[in-house]
């Protein structure tokens, strides 16, 4: 009998990733002395049965029906992890099945990623994404020069004591100090600061760490995140998500200026978060524009960051001068920062919110007048 598994997900990945339930379910049928074999392509009529698995929606995915054919994962199972059998659960991962696949993704030369995804634990803690399951440790290959643990839990901040057990326990599933790293395959999501510093006090594998805040980081974080940032390197994998805070008439009128404003703030403690944000709050195709604008000048202090750059230009730069220096750098092709788009756009928000205009040209780090 022979086995075909298909990671559907692996096309669109940014950064090569594993999926664990393929990876056991390889253990699985080659213990039983079965054919098995990753497939790099959706071709069902190769194989005897023909497994799918698929964590992420996309709209692009097109499959059939066949009676060989089995469907599973978040996209397919009401975005809710459905255990396997528990055999099958308790597996270690076959890493072995993604050495020779070659998705048409040139982001997957990156060999130091690849490196990290072979030598790391792959496991998941929970079954019910609520409590730590007795099990788990099952998973855990144990092989000499493993570094890191990657969890695919969907989030790891909302299973009963997840925090603790790893903190306490990773230097027993990592020998090597410098392996005592996690990553995962689903952003951990925060709402507090507290939860905020406590994910953050632990060392990221960083090409694989995500970490999501739900709503604005505001001054009451920042003594906290200061010292955290003293320990850590994993600020860069923080996003900001202000989608579910405002209203859309409220993100329109008082919204993306306190948006703008805790991001000044944030800036001029050299703190940097890409936002996340419901672009279809924004009904008008002016306010997109702006809100793009907006991140894109969030966003770019990140590329070759570091402490003496940051301090360097950080606090001269308005978003006005951003915009004005875009302008004359012949490099820089993208359509939003053209000299024609970025007129539209501040003579957009001038018309529409003339003290969020004010903005674009007087503040600056450490000069924020009203956090709200």
């Amino acid at each position: 009998m022979s086995y075909g598994l298909y990671d559907a997900d692996l096309p669109y990945y940014p950064v090569p990733f594993y999926n664990l339930e393929l990876m056991k379910l390889s253990s699985y049928y080659k213990k039983k002395r079965e054919i098995v074999g990753l497939s790099p392509d959706f071709s069902p009529n190769r194989y005897n049965n023909f497994i799918i698995r698929q964590d992420f929606y996309n709209p692009n995915s097109q499959f059939y029906k066949g009676d060989n054919i089995t469907y599973g994962g978040r996209a397919f199972d009401g975005e809710k992890y459905k255990p396997l059998p528990l055999e099958i659960e308790r597996m270690q991962p076959d890493i072995s099945i993604y050495e020779k696949i070659k998705p048409r993704n040139n982001k997957w030369n990156n060999k130091s990623a690849i490196n990290t995804m072979r030598r790391a634990e792959h496991i998941r803690l929970s079954l019910d994404e609520k409590n730590i399951w007795k099990d788990f440790e099952k998973q855990f290959r144990y092989n000499s020069n493993r570094f890191g643990v990657i969890f695919h839990d969907y989030n790891l901040n909302q299973i009963d004591g997840a925090y603790e057990l790893i903190k306490n326990e990773l230097p027993n599933w990592i020998p090597n100090q410098l392996g005592r790293r996690i990553g995962m395959k689903f952003p951990i999501q925060v709402d507090s600061k507290e939860d905020l510093c406590k994910w953050l006090s632990l060392k990221p594998l960083n090409t694989y760490f995500s970490l999501n805040h739900n709503g604005l980081i505001t001054n009451d974080y920042l003594p906290g995140l200061d010292e955290v940032k003293k320990q850590s390197l994993s600020f860069r994998q923080v996003t900001m998500d202000v989608s579910k805070i405002y209203t859309s008439e409220e993100l329109i009128n008082e919204g993306i200026q306190r948006i703008f404003r805790t991001i000044i703030n944030l800036r001029s403690y050299q703190l940097v978060f890409p936002l996340i944000y419901n672009e279809n709050l924004l009904v008008e195709e002016g306010w997109k524009k702006v809100m793009q604008l907006i991140n894109r000048y969030n966003i770019h202090l990140m590329n070759g960051y570091n402490n003496d750059f940051f301090k360097r230009v950080e606090p001269f730069e308005t978003l006005y001068s951003y915009c004005y220096a875009a302008i004359k750098q012949p490099k820089i092709i993208e359509p939003l920062l053209s000299k024609e788009s970025i007129q539209s756009i501040f003579q957009f928000v001038r018309e529409n919110n003339y003290e969020l205009f004010k903005d674009f040209y007087e503040y600056r780090g450490g000069e924020v007048k009203d956090d709200r």
